[in-house]
């Protein structure tokens, strides 16, 4: 009896320790970064795929290879926008069994709202004005469900871009730039120049990271992002300009609310919570009681209703979706001026709180203006 006591408390202590896969988490490549996220895009599951291509999209316009970023993002942007479409895969994470991580990455709104914000800057890379600011506004729409009024579409670049563009187009922006000041606070964001041809998109810093809290991994939280830059100064020859910091991607992730599959996690938190009680109650009392004949059978009934709570409680799965797109930025910039047509070297420093220069950020970019069209530059600081 007291081998096979032995042999069920073996079994109490796996289904115990039994515990959620931990999440994949998403890779830092070295080396040809377009080509390893081209391997990891190949052999990712079909449901992380789309995180890969983001990540592998962004890696591609920081090294300004536009046509592998636009081709990455075409890619993943028609799944990433798909909010309030439920595939299988989605409805699968919703039961009780199954981690939110098996349903296609779609990403947070923060997420989301960055894939198109950079569809849109390729859009005017490529001279088509139009559509991106069309990207600009899907961009907003993705943040405008957040839990509070005041943190809806609340994106100063987005807005500021839209009437950026509706003024080049000749046509009246100050409506959006009055939405833009207004979430912009205390940061004097510059007028429009209709005339400026040479548009500096800017981003600095690195980015939230998700993690799981909460007493089984089931609450959603953010490892908050970092930028020592607090301002970014461009200049060109005799041409200087410094643009403020528009927007802040800890605070956007952070500020967006409790959403639907935060109460499905809990009631499985719930659940999982309630079954492991159970089973601590039944199984270590079960194994006691069975040691004595007159109170072996009760023990046996205690421990197997113990061991069924552990069971359910070990395979009930509340974590929370920690699949991050890695490499975004903290914080988002943009900048303009009106340049000659030919050759010009740019000069970007990255100034910290103080206005001074962070001399290991410094940029230098070749311009090449053309008559007749926007010149779309995208810098970023790491």
């Amino acid at each position: 009896m007291k081998f096979a006591t032995a042999n069920l408390m073996l079994c109490v202590l796996w289904l115990t320790s039994c515990q959620s896969p931990n999440i994949r988490p998403a890779p830092e490549f070295n080396g040809d970064l377009i080509a390893a996220g081209k391997q990891e895009i190949a052999k990712a599951p079909a449901q992380d795929k789309n995180l890969y291509r983001l990540i592998t999209a962004l890696h591609a316009l920081k090294l300004g290879q536009h046509k592998v970023a636009r081709e990455l993002f075409d890619e993943a942007m028609p799944s990433a926008g798909q909010i309030l479409k439920a595939d299988a895969s989605t409805r699968m994470a919703k039961s009780l069994f199954s981690p939110e991580n098996v349903k296609g990455f779609h990403g947070e709104p923060y997420e989301r709202v960055m894939g198109w914000f950079y569809r849109g800057v390729i859009y005017w890379m490529d001279g088509e004005a139009e559509n991106a600011r069309a990207c600009f506004r899907t961009a907003q729409l993705m943040d405008a469900l957040a839990e509070k009024a005041k943190y809806r579409a609340d994106w100063v670049i987005l807005d500021y871009l839209d009437g950026f563009i509706t003024t080049k187009l000749g046509k009246d922006g100050a409506e959006a730039l009055k939405r833009a000041q207004s979430n912009a606070g205390k940061n004097k964001l510059p007028d429009y120049d209709k005339n400026a041809n040479v548009l500096f998109v800017l981003q600095t810093g690195f980015g939230p990271v998700k993690q799981s809290g909460g007493d089984v991994g089931e609450e959603l939280i953010y490892d908050g992002g970092y930028s020592g830059t607090q301002s970014i100064r461009v200049t060109v020859k005799d041409q200087k300009v410094t643009a403020p910091i528009f927007d802040n991607i800890t605070h956007q992730a952070s500020t967006r609310g409790n959403r639907s599959m935060d109460m499905i996690l809990a009631r499985k938190a719930t659940v999982k919570k309630t079954a492991d009680t159970i089973g601590d109650i039944g199984t270590v009392p079960g194994v006691v009681l069975m040691d004595f004949e007159d109170t072996r059978e009760a023990g046996l009934t205690l421990l197997g209703v113990g061991l069924i709570g552990k069971f359910i409680g070990g395979s009930v799965e509340p974590r929370a979706d920690t699949r991050t797109w890695n490499n975004l930025p903290q914080h988002l910039s943009f900048a303009s001026l009106q340049l000659p047509a030919g050759k010009h070297q740019a000069i970007i420093q990255f100034l910290d709180a103080s206005g001074t220069a962070l001399p290991e950020l410094q940029k230098s970019v070749m311009l090449n203006v053309q008559t007749g069209r926007d010149t779309v530059v995208f810098v970023a600081d790491q």
